[in-house]
């Protein structure tokens, strides 16, 4: 093949071969991208049918321009007469591998994958376009996870009633449908019943009918007995079930009319309803004997379609020969000749074997080429796709293509994800897992946080990945800090159990001396996060209550006043020309700030003085009688003593 294809494409290297092309991954000059370049094989170029067909793909292809549908980017004729296609490049691999590789799909994303292939049917059949060999082979998945359909090779215009050539039946025997192998006329049902085999494929890990011959897998989908595929797979919803028997009915009325009903079907399981409510009631059974409708009219149908197909059934065997080479022409080109045919042997299934191997133990029947090597989960040398298909039958010595694991693969990107589902992630992609641990933020515990090899890099399969799992702050236990600590020595107190002061507040105490600890907050036994913080509230001393102005008051009413205000009292009678028992002063005086409790110095008046005209002496004597009858008084209403106490009234305060 030569590496430069019509001045512009430069073949990077072959990916595969179909049954009249190889494809290759291919460098577009001029517009810097990589396609994907279907060449038509030189064995071709020289047939005017096969060239002829291989333009109607690129003419069929090119007209349909649909998320869901490989794009097609350019086609000519190159100067040495090569014919190509260069369409877009998806390096994801067929959905073919995704089944080979991880078995039956779960059912919602394989009712999604079916949902999918519908939507490109649809963009196809509106433009009258079927596409005839829809298998998971021509399902290709994009990076993001998306499907695309590929290889319109032998799609037609749906309009058409005759096939090319009378009786040539193309596609693979296993999907093709039960009109496709009479050589009948097929519409977008033929597509649905494929797109069900591919579906049941998806559902079971198995195809719902194989034999040791291709004519024989024919046979089967013309009259073989179909295991629904919850009797396979008991994980099938019944809903799906549905969906997939209906689609693989032998009467191509009998199906989804259209992409559309079936995508309505599809859409409706996925959101949980069940579909069969909504099919048509023809599908459900034949009507019974004692129901009111004619019995008659599904016999005569019945008997129409065996007079239409049962004349092919005898031209079956030569019809189904086509399966066996590049094309049904030539061989009955052959076969008109009189030459002998070759005899052919099956094609061994060689996925899953080392290429050593494959060569050692059918290296004498078959050439086995390595077409192509693929990053992927399997080991170096690994066999993962191949072409022709297991089961075909060729000629000895015939090449079998396959594509063989490289040995490396993408690593995937698992930072920020959950433990488990890392762990998953990488041994999915063939790595082995090494977990390390760090103390990270409480929101990244469980989380990975780093890794090695980075996510998008490239390693051998089998290789370690380290990955780094935060454990979150370590907690500790709030100490509770005796009270009357200081600032300094609750801080220290902190400090060893691994936490720090925070904010320290005052509040008034008459229990705990200025500037030792009267509270804490979080409290004592809480489990907090390690260098948590740590507030505590320091007493201001005993609580302050301001002295109430009682002079002029009772002094019965006065005490009540300062008893009120938390403060207590010293009375110190004073002779006056004030009514008696009228406060005089305190001290402190009104309006003073003290601490509660503060006893308060209640001068009150006891009367004037008394006038006599005795003589000193027994004025003195009188006097001295009065004072001791005043603090007989005094001993009476206060005999405790304390700071209620009366005491005599200083000789030097008496006034006037």
């Amino acid at each position: 093949m030569q590496q430069l294809v019509d001045n512009r494409y430069r073949i990077v290297r072959r990916l595969g071969s179909g049954g009249m092309a190889d494809v290759y991954l291919a460098h577009d000059d001029v517009l810097d991208r990589d396609v994907a370049l279907k060449v038509l094989s030189s064995q071709y170029a020289s047939d005017a049918e096969f060239v002829e067909r291989f333009k109607r793909e690129a003419q069929s292809a090119a007209a349909l321009a649909h998320p869901n549908i490989v794009s097609i980017y350019d086609r000519g004729e190159a100067e040495d007469g090569t014919y190509y296609i260069a369409m877009e490049y998806l390096p994801g691999g067929t959905l073919k591998d995704r089944i080979l590789r991880k078995g039956p799909l779960p059912p919602k994303t394989a009712a999604a994958v079916a949902l999918q292939i519908a939507e490109a049917l649809k963009a196809a059949h509106q433009r009258g376009v079927v596409h005839r060999d829809i298998k998971p082979h021509n399902i290709l998945i994009t990076e993001s996870g998306d499907l695309k359909v590929t290889d319109f090779g032998i799609a037609r215009a749906a309009s058409s009633s005759t096939m090319t050539r009378t009786g040539a039946v193309l596609g693979t025997a296993h999907y093709i449908s039960p009109e496709q192998a009479m050589g009948e006329p097929v519409g977008p049902p033929s597509d649905l019943y494929s797109l069900g085999v591919v579906l049941y494929e998806m559902l079971t890990g198995r195809l719902p009918y194989d034999a040791d011959t291709p004519i024989g897998i024919a046979m089967k989908h013309v009259n073989g007995h179909l295991r629904p595929p919850r009797e396979v797979n008991p994980a099938v919803p019944a809903g799906l079930d549905a969906i997939t028997s209906r689609l693989l009915a032998k009467d191509p009325e009998d199906r989804y009319q259209s992409a559309d009903e079936l995508m309505e079907d599809l859409e409706r399981f996925l959101r949980g309803e069940d579909p069969t409510a909504a099919a048509p009631t023809a599908v459900m059974g034949r009507i019974g004997r004692d129901e009111t409708a004619p019995t008659r009219v599904q016999p005569a149908v019945a008997r129409e379609r065996k007079r239409r197909r049962w004349p092919f059934i005898a031209l079956l065997s030569l019809v189904l020969l086509a399966l066996l080479g590049f094309g049904g022409y030539q061989l009955l080109q052959e076969r008109a000749g009189g030459e002998a045919t070759p005899p052919r042997i099956a094609v061994p299934d060689l996925q899953g074997m080392r290429l050593e191997e494959a060569r050692s133990e059918h290296g004498d029947d078959f050439e086995i080429v390595e077409g192509e090597r693929r990053d992927g989960p399997r080991e170096a040398g690994t066999i993962l796709e191949q072409d022709p298909p297991a089961g075909e039958r060729l000629e000895r010595g015939s090449e079998i293509s396959v594509v063989v694991a490289s040995g490396e693969n993408e690593v995937p990107e698992v930072v920020d994800s959950p433990e488990d589902e890392a762990r998953a992630a990488l041994s999915e992609a063939g790595f082995e897992v090494k977990v390390e641990e760090r103390e990270s933020k409480e929101s990244e515990e469980g989380l990975v946080l780093e890794q090695s090899p980075g996510g998008g890099s490239t390693a051998e399969v089998g290789s370690t990945v380290i990955i780094t799992v935060g454990t979150g702050v370590p907690m500790v236990v709030v100490p509770d800090i005796p009270y009357g600590y200081t600032a300094e020595q609750s801080r220290q107190v902190l400090e060893q159990a691994g936490l720090r002061l925070g904010n320290v507040g005052y509040a008034p105490n008459d229990q705990v001396a200025e500037g030792g600890i009267i509270d804490q907050n979080p409290p004592p036994g809480t489990e907090v996060e390690e260098g948590s913080a740590v507030d505590i509230v320091l007493s201001s001393g005993p609580p302050q209550t301001e002295v109430p102005d009682v002079v002029g008051l009772d002094v019965n009413v006065a005490v009540q006043r300062l008893s009120q205000a938390g403060l207590g009292y010293n009375l110190i009678e004073r002779q006056s020309r004030r009514p008696e028992g009228t406060v005089l002063a305190t001290s402190p005086p009104a309006g003073s700030t003290v601490d509660q409790g503060t006893e308060v110095q209640v001068a009150y008046s006891v009367g004037r003085p008394e006038e006599t005209t005795t003589r000193p002496q027994e004025s003195a004597g009188r006097q001295g009688a009065g004072e001791n009858r005043r603090r007989e008084e005094t001993q009476r209403q206060n005999p405790s003593g304390g700071p209620g106490e009366r005491r005599p009234p200083n000789r030097e305060e008496e006034g006037d």
